[in-house]
C-alpha cells in the first residue's frame, strides 16, 4: 500500500510540468493569430491623390499617428499625393498585429505628351506656334493663349527664334518641347549708286520688295516706304541692316568707291622781285582748289595760288581741292636779303653843348626814323641831342632787316634831378594800330613834338602803325626826367593768327586735320571750378589728349581755367592747379595761361555776384601767380563783362582776351586776342567751336 502511494506521488510530480507545458503551448497558438485586414485604394482625379483604407474586424490600437482612425476604431485612412510602395504594421486593441504592404501606383506623375505645329501668316509676317497636349494643361504660360479645353497653347511669333520651354499638366507634371520658328524673312534688298560730280558725293539707293520701317534716322525714306537714299561724301565700305514694317531685318553691303579722295598734284615756282626784295611763290594744281588759303591769292580758274614773301622762310603747308582733299608742299624762300645793316656810331659835341649822333650804315637804310635826318645816299642818319639819354633804337635796311643801336649821352649839366612815376600802356584797335599811352603822377612838360599831350598834362599818346623798340625820355613840369622803354610788337609779317579754344565739349579732335585747316594756335581748357557752394576743382577730361595731340601736330598752345573763385586764395589755388598739371608734361606753352571770368549762363554761379574790386583782386592774384612761375598770363571775358565788372585800370600789366561776336570788336582798350564767334567750324572737329584772332606773336 505504501509503495502504491509513493508511486502515485511520483506520477503526480511528473505530471505537473506536462500541465504547465500544455498551457504555454495554448498561449503560443493564440499569439500566432493575425489581424484580418482589408485594404482599399480610391483614386481622386481632381486632386491626383489616392486614399488608402485599412479595415479590421476588431478595433485598432491608435498607433498610427499620421493615419486617420474612424470613430469605431476599425478603419484607418491616409491620402497619398505621390506613388509609393512600403510595408507597415497595424495592431488591434488585443495586441494582435499584422504587416500590410502599401502600394500606391495610380497617381499621375508623367508630364503631358506634346506635339507642335506652325502656321505662317503672310499678311503680318508672323508665325503662330500651336502646342497640343494629350491631357489638360495648367495655366502656367502667361504670354501664350490656352484653349477652352485647356489642351492647346498658341503664340504668335514676329521674329525667328529657337529655344526650349516647358509646359505643365494640371498636376504640375512638366514636359519640355523645342520651339523653332524659321519661316519669318526680312525684306529683299537691291542697291544702286549715283555719283554727283559737282558735290563729289555718291547717292546710295536701297530698294526693297516691301514697305520698310522708319529705322534709318540718317537716311531718307520715300513716300511709298520702299526706297531709302543717303548721300555719301566719303568713300566707305560697311554692312548695315534694313527692317520691314514688322521689324524683320535684312543685311546689305554698302560700298562707296567713286568719291575723289586724292589731293591735288602740285608744282611750285619762285620769282624774285628785286625792286621790293621779295619772292612771289606760285603753286599750280592739276585741278581746281578750294579757297582755304586766306593770305594767298587764288587765280580765276582756281588752279593757281600766289603769295609774296618778304622774308626768307621754310615750312610745309597744305592746299586742298574743291572737295577738301589735301596735299602738302614745302615752301622754301631763300632769295631775300636777311642780313642786317652794319652801323657805326659817331658822337660830335657841339659848341652849344649839344651832341650830334651820326650813324653810318654799310647799305641804304629805310626812312623809319622820323625824328632823325637821313642822307641822300640813305646810308647816314643824324640827330642832335639836347639832353642826356640812354636807350636802344632800331634801324632797318630797305629789306626790313633790323639793327639795334645803343645811344648813350651823359653830360654833367644834363644829370637828372628826380623821376616822376610813369606807367606805359598799349591799346590795339580794329584799324590795326597801337596807341601807346604814357601816364605820370606829375604834369608833363610839352617837350615831345611827335606825341600828343593830354589837356590835363598828365599823359602822352602816340599811334604806332608798325613795331618799334626804343628808349625815349619824358620831362615833368619840375624838370625831372625819366627814360621810358617803348615796346610795340603787335605787328608781324602775318597780320593775325588763326586760333581756336577747346574743352571736353568738343570731345575727340583730329588735330592733324585742324592743323591742315589753317589753325595756328589752340587755347585748351585745363579745368574748371564748380558753380556750387563747395566750388570743387575739376580736371577737363580731354585736357591731356588735346595737349599732347595739339603739340604733336605743331599747333602753338595756350591754356585757360574757368574760374569761380570768390577769394584771392581760391584764385591762387586755381593758378596752382594749372601749374601743377603742366609739370607732368614736357610741352612748350607759347601762348598765355588765361583766367576765364564770366557770368554763368543761368546766373546761379558762386562768383556771379562778388564785387568789382574783389573780382579784380582775383584776376590779379591768378595772373601774378602764373607770371611768377615764368608763364605769360591773360584775362578772358566778353566785352561787357570786362567793361562793367572789372577795374581795368588795375589790370594794365596783363594781356586781354576779349570775346565779342561781331564783324569787328569795339572794345576800347588794349587786347591781343579776339574771340569773334562761338559757331565756327574747323575740319577735324565735330560741331561748333570758338574761333579767335591773335594780333601778337607769342
Amino acid at each position: 500500500m505504501r509503495k502504491k502511494i509513493i508511486y502515485l506521488l511520483i506520477c503526480f510530480i511528473l505530471l505537473i510540468p506536462c500541465a504547465v507545458f500544455a498551457t504555454e503551448t495554448e498561449k503560443n497558438v493564440e499569439l500566432e493569430k493575425k489581424l484580418e485586414l482589408t485594404t482599399n485604394y480610391e483614386y481622386n482625379k481632381n486632386s491626383n491623390t489616392v486614399t488608402v483604407k485599412i479595415t479590421s474586424k476588431t478595433p485598432f490600437e491608435p498607433t498610427k499617428i499620421n493615419w486617420e482612425l474612424s470613430k469605431d476604431k476599425k478603419t484607418y485612412t491616409y491620402q497619398f499625393k505621390e506613388n509609393t510602395t512600403y510595408k507597415t504594421t497595424f495592431e488591434d486593441i488585443n495586441g494582435t498585429t499584422s504587416n500590410v504592404e502599401i502600394k500606391v501606383t495610380q497617381i499621375d506623375e508623367k508630364g503631358p505628351i506634346l506635339k507642335i505645329s506652325y502656321e505662317y501668316k503672310k499678311e503680318t509676317k508672323s508665325v503662330v506656334a500651336k502646342v497640343m497636349s494629350d491631357e489638360i494643361l495648367g495655366a502656367t504660360k502667361i504670354n501664350w493663349k490656352l484653349s477652352q479645353d485647356k489642351k492647346t497653347y498658341t503664340y504668335e511669333f514676329k521674329e525667328n527664334t529657337t529655344y526650349t520651354t516647358t509646359f505643365e499638366d494640371i498636376y504640375g507634371n512638366s514636359s519640355k518641347i523645342e520651339i523653332k520658328v524659321t519661316q519669318i524673312k526680312g525684306p529683299e534688298l537691291k542697291i544702286n549708286y549715283e555719283y554727283k560730280k559737282q558735290t563729289n558725293s555718291v547717292i546710295a539707293k536701297v530698294v526693297s520688295d516691301e514697305q520698310m520701317g522708319a529705322t534709318k534716322v540718317n537716311w531718307n525714306l520715300s513716300q511709298d516706304k520702299k526706297t531709302y537714299t543717303y548721300e555719301f561724301k566719303e568713300n566707305t565700305k560697311y554692312t548695315t541692316s534694313f527692317e520691314d514694317r514688322f521689324g524683320n531685318s535684312s543685311k546689305i553691303e554698302i560700298n562707296i568707291t567713286q568719291i575723289d579722295e586724292k589731293g591735288p598734284s602740285l608744282k611750285i615756282s619762285y620769282e624774285y622781285k628785286k625792286e621790293t626784295k621779295s619772292v612771289v611763290a606760285k603753286v599750280v594744281s592739276d585741278e581746281q582748289m578750294g579757297a582755304t588759303k586766306v593770305n594767298w591769292k587764288l587765280s580765276q580758274d582756281k588752279k593757281t595760288y600766289t603769295y609774296e614773301f618778304k622774308e626768307n622762310t621754310k615750312y610745309t603747308t597744305t592746299f586742298e581741292d574743291i572737295y577738301g582733299n589735301s596735299t602738302k608742299i614745302e615752301i622754301n624762300i631763300n632769295q631775300i636779303d636777311v642780313i642786317a645793316p652794319k652801323i657805326t656810331s659817331e658822337y660830335i659835341l657841339n659848341e652849344d653843348n649839344t651832341v650830334t649822333v651820326k650813324l653810318v650804315s654799310n647799305e641804304p637804310l629805310a626812312t623809319t626814323k622820323v625824328n632823325w635826318t637821313l642822307s641822300e645816299d640813305k646810308k647816314t642818319y643824324t640827330y642832335t641831342f639836347k639832353e642826356n639819354t640812354d636807350y636802344a633804337t632800331t634801324f632797318e635796311d630797305l629789306a626790313g632787316n633790323e639793327t639795334v643801336v645803343k645811344i648813350k649821352i651823359k653830360l654833367k649839366q644834363y644829370e637828372y634831378k628826380g623821376t616822376p612815376n610813369i606807367k606805359v600802356s598799349y591799346m590795339y584797335t580794329a584799324k590795326e594800330t597801337v596807341t601807346t599811352r604814357i601816364t605820370s603822377d606829375v604834369k608833363f612838360k610839352d617837350t615831345k613834338i611827335n606825341w600828343v599831350l593830354s589837356k590835363d598834362g598828365y599823359s602822352y599818346t602816340y599811334v604806332f602803325k608798325e613795331n618799334s623798340i626804343y628808349k625815349t625820355e619824358f620831362q615833368d613840369i619840375n624838370n625831372n626826367k625819366i627814360k621810358v622803354d617803348i615796346l610795340v610788337n603787335f605787328f608781324e609779317t602775318k597780320s593775325r593768327y588763326n586760333g581756336i579754344d577747346v574743352s571736353a565739349y568738343q570731345k575727340h579732335i583730329d588735330w592733324a586735320k585742324v592743323k591742315n585747316d589753317g589753325i595756328d594756335f589752340a587755347i585748351i581748357r585745363a579745368g574748371f571750378r564748380g558753380y556750387g557752394s563747395s566750388g570743387s576743382m575739376n580736371l577737363d577730361l580731354y585736357f591731356e589728349q588735346n595737349l599732347k595731340n595739339a603739340a604733336l601736330n605743331g599747333i602753338d598752345i595756350g591754356i585757360y581755367f574757368y574760374s569761380q573763385a570768390i577769394t584771392v586764395q581760391e584764385a591762387i589755388e586755381e593758378a596752382d592747379f594749372v601749374l601743377n598739371l603742366l609739370k607732368k608734361y614736357n610741352i612748350e606753352i607759347k601762348y598765355p595761361i588765361a583766367i576765364d571770368t564770366e557770368k554763368t549762363p543761368d546766373g546761379t554761379g558762386r562768383a556771379d555776384w562778388i564785387s568789382k574790386t574783389l573780382r579784380t583782386d582775383i584776376c590779379k592774384a591768378f595772373c601774378d601767380r602764373i607770371e611768377k612761375a615764368g608763364y605769360k598770363s591773360m584775362i578772358y571775358s566778353n566785352k561787357n563783362w570786362l567793361l562793367e565788372n572789372l577795374e581795368l585800370d588795375r589790370l594794365n600789366d596783363y594781356d586781354i582776351w576779349v570775346a565779342q561776336y561781331a564783324d569787328e570788336t569795339d572794345y576800347p582798350y588794349a587786347y591781343t586776342i579776339w574771340q569773334y564767334t562761338s559757331s565756327g567750324t574747323v575740319n577735324g572737329i565735330e560741331g561748333r567751336v570758338d574761333m579767335n584772332y591773335c594780333y601778337k606773336k607769342y
